[in-house]
């Protein structure tokens, strides 16, 4: 829709997490680094937690994207609420294990012999769970133990528990001494910064051909993605891919803190409220808050739907005339 309007060779801001477009921040950069360290040690656990949308399943794509070693044999998982069973039949899943219809035990002893077996070959395993603040106490004590296996003195297997804040935590907690022991390195990935988010917006802008000019931002835009944000990568995205939206139904080919301020309202009001929603925080009362609080009536909508609408009909016309010249 706008990448055409304002000359774009893609979509700056999806939701998906993309490993071409890795935002170098300061802690995204210390978090690869605590990665790369974890992955030369070769043993124990790496942690790194941050809150939703920070940014750390393209952390992992971007780690997996760069390893050279082919003598590591990478296997990812999404871990949802799995107990110490459910973990076992995951991990056999992921290695393309047969493990239908064994017990507990068997299912043990056949990842066991598997993960020997890439050892006897020269091989290591590194097993990256996301979403690892679901797992339970016992699914994390069977992790605990499959990383204890090792073949003449060296370590078979490797973890790396990538999280919500919530699995620090859980890790911090009285019973989870002896797995505290076997984390060799931990990271906890703070949201951005407001230059950060600045320099963030422009890059995802940059990598697809904007020239700063179609359309010009101003600098109170800026902030203002960042105080609603909270500089939050998926919620950066999520306001500026609306922005753009906004821009091309109204054609504007400058972007100001006022129309910011009428898609946050708007944003808000789609899900019943007036300050907040689920993607964007409660922004404390500011000198200047009553710019944001804008109020939206029914008219405002019903012309920008009118627009859509008209916008639409335009390219249903365009791709009747492309067939009917096709077809003659």
């Amino acid at each position: 829709m706008y990448q055409e309007y304002y000359n774009f060779t893609g979509k700056p801001f999806q939701l998906i997490p993309d490993v071409n477009c890795l935002f170098a921040s300061r802690g995204h950069m210390q978090a690869l680094s605590y990665f790369n360290y974890g992955l030369e040690q070769g043993e124990g656990f790496v942690t790194v937690t941050g809150e939703i949308g920070a940014g750390k399943t393209t952390l992992i794509q971007a780690l997996l994207a760069e390893l050279e070693d082919k003598s590591v044999i990478v296997r990812t998982m999404v871990a949802a609420n799995l107990d110490s069973t459910a973990i076992l039949e995951m991990i056999a899943s992921v290695f393309s294990l047969d493990y239908k219809n064994l017990s507990k035990v068997a299912l043990l002893k056949l990842i066991e012999n598997h993960f020997l077996e890439c050892r006897e070959q020269g091989n290591r395993i590194l097993l990256v769970v996301d979403e690892a603040q679901t797992l339970n106490a016992d699914a994390l004590e069977e992790l605990r133990i499959l990383s204890n296996l090792e073949q003449n003195g060296r370590a078979v297997m490797q973890v790396f528990l990538v999280g919500q804040a919530e699995l620090r935590t859980t890790i911090l907690s009285k019973e989870f001494e002896h797995l505290r022991q076997r984390i060799i390195a931990s990271y906890h990935l703070d949201p951005l910064n407001e230059a950060e988010t600045r320099d963030y917006v422009n890059y995802r802008l940059e990598s697809v051909g904007w020239d700063k000019k179609n359309p010009s931002i101003s600098r109170e835009v800026y902030a203002e993605l960042y105080r609603w944000s909270d500089g939050i990568p998926r919620r950066i995205n999520l306001l500026c891919d609306r922005l753009f939206v906004y821009g091309y139904l109204e054609e504007k080919s400058k972007l100001n803190k006022k129309d910011i301020s009428i898609v946050v309202a708007d944003m808000n009001k789609e899900l019943g409220g007036e300050r907040t929603n689920e993607f964007l925080h409660t922004v404390p009362d500011s000198v200047n808050s009553q710019q944001v609080d804008v109020v939206l009536d029914g008219s405002d909508i019903n012309s920008r739907l009118d627009k859509i609408e008209q916008k639409l009909d335009m390219l249903i016309e365009a791709l009747i005339e492309t067939n009917k010249k096709n077809t003659r």
